[in-house]
């Protein structure tokens, strides 16, 4: 066969394959959207169990629009001159910006919504066995205090408890009481085999998941970031960050270069500062010996002067 049509047939097939990669790309993304919206309603914002649900699925479910954008992608590259193609690509990687910055704020908002729900779950849990508690102690004191077995009938079926047949109406009332105290007594067995089986508040216990969590959504974050573009610019979104990080790191050896020269030249300040204090120091007793020196030399001039002159007395002549 002729190498032209080798070369055509080659080239065929690339311009086929960049719109079948699309088309795939799009399954992709239909079908992160419908699991996304399957797990949207019933709509709660505020309530942490749908935000721990919503950010469980959109976790679990972002591999496929972040595969459908890389296909996409290298559609583009195997179709360079379809514009459609293109118009489609660019579209996608302007959204990726903020699909990029939606899993960074999904970090915070997925922890504080599992450490709602759990606390909110150990509190129910919990309020749930003391009223069944409170309401078995007032059970109790319903059976204790009747006087007839009708009186017990109607207070366990005001109070909702245990239900009486005829038979049991029937009974004594000593051998009704002890009846429904036995069932009571069966009763507190079990809230007491549950609050045993309840295990103890610990916010330790969330940490694998929530850490599982926050590693595949910054994983997630920097991926969509790859392959994300903003409007105007050339670079993808990682790239601008990679570059701001650069240029804080730079700032910061820059920051602690000129702190450090400063604090060198500071120290040499006031070294300098302290020589020419002790140089003073040093002449100012120097002076004060010279003095002292210059002080006692004149009173003993004065003494020897003393000596040799006798004072004048007035009674003496001339």
């Amino acid at each position: 066969m002729p190498p032209s049509s080798d070369s055509s047939r080659s080239g065929t097939a690339v311009l086929l394959s960049a719109p079948g990669l699309s088309v795939v790309a799009l399954v992709l993304f239909v079908l992160f959207g419908s699991l996304v919206g399957a797990a949207l309603f019933p709509l709660q914002l505020l309530a942490p169990a749908w935000q721990l649900r919503m950010a469980g699925t959109l976790i679990n479910s972002a591999p496929f629009p972040l595969l459908g954008l890389a296909l996409l992608q290298i559609a583009v590259e195997l179709g360079a001159h379809n514009p459609q193609l293109k118009s489609r690509q660019k579209f996608c990687s302007q959204l990726a910006v903020a699909v990029a910055l939606g899993f960074l704020l999904l970090l915070p908002l997925q922890t504080i919504a599992g450490l709602q729900t759990s606390r909110t779950l150990n509190t129910a849990q919990a309020s749930r066995i003391q009223g069944a508690e409170r309401r078995l102690v007032v059970l109790r004191q319903a059976v204790a205090s009747a006087t007839s077995n009708e009186e017990i009938n109607q207070r366990l079926q005001r109070l909702q408890g245990p239900v009486l047949g005829p038979a049991d109406i029937a009974q004594p009332l000593p051998l009704l009481k002890a009846q429904v105290g036995a069932v009571l007594d069966q009763a507190a067995m079990q809230i007491a085999r549950e609050r045993q089986a309840t295990p103890p508040t610990n916010p330790w216990r969330l940490l694998p998941e929530l850490l599982r969590n926050g590693i595949a959504c910054l994983a997630l974050a920097l991926g969509f970031a790859a392959l994300a573009v903003r409007p105007g610019s050339e670079r993808s979104l990682l790239q601008e960050w990679q570059g701001c990080w650069s240029g804080l790191l730079k700032s910061l050896r820059q920051r602690r270069a000129s702190s450090g020269s400063a604090s060198t030249s500071n120290a040499e300040y006031f070294r300098q500062i302290r020589g020419i204090v002790t140089t003073r120091t040093t002449d100012c007793v120097d002076a004060r010996l010279r003095i002292a020196r210059s002080t006692s030399a004149i009173r003993t001039t004065l003494e020897i002067e003393a000596k040799r002159w006798p004072p004048h007395r007035p009674d003496q002549r001339d």
